[in-house]
């Protein structure tokens, strides 16, 4: 009986593990994907903000970078809350499409959401 006692408590320890792990810790792709996108957009619409009424702001339309796929690699906690990782993306310029492998550092802000920190 104490033996079966015993594997409970366990199982418990370690299903309280695995929830509180879920709670913390390094980003999921999803946020990565995310966080990068935001970032992204931002800087774009930074770029091609600050062309506005100079004739050149539809020419750039065709420069701009299109995201076709980012896929994370995996994360290492960095420190203060800080995860660093590494990231393959895959993007278009000009009609030529090339995929690089890039280390990318994360934060969570006070809304729970993971931002890219530079």
């Amino acid at each position: 009986m104490n033996a079966v006692k015993n594997v409970t408590k366990l199982g418990l320890v370690f299903g309280l593990a695995v929830v509180l792990t879920a709670c913390g810790g390094a980003p999921s792709d999803a946020d990565v994907r995310k966080a990068l996108e935001e970032q992204i957009q931002s800087d774009m619409n930074q770029v091609t903000g600050s062309l506005k009424g100079t004739g050149l702001d539809g020419a750039m339309d065709g420069m701009m970078p299109k995201i076709d796929n980012i896929s994370p690699q995996g994360c290492e906690e960095a420190a203060n809350d800080i995860y660093n990782c590494t990231v393959e993306a895959t993007i278009t310029v000009m009609g030529m499409q090339q995929t690089n492998m890039q280390e990318f550092s994360f934060k969570k802000n006070k809304a729970g959401e993971w931002k890219v920190v530079r």
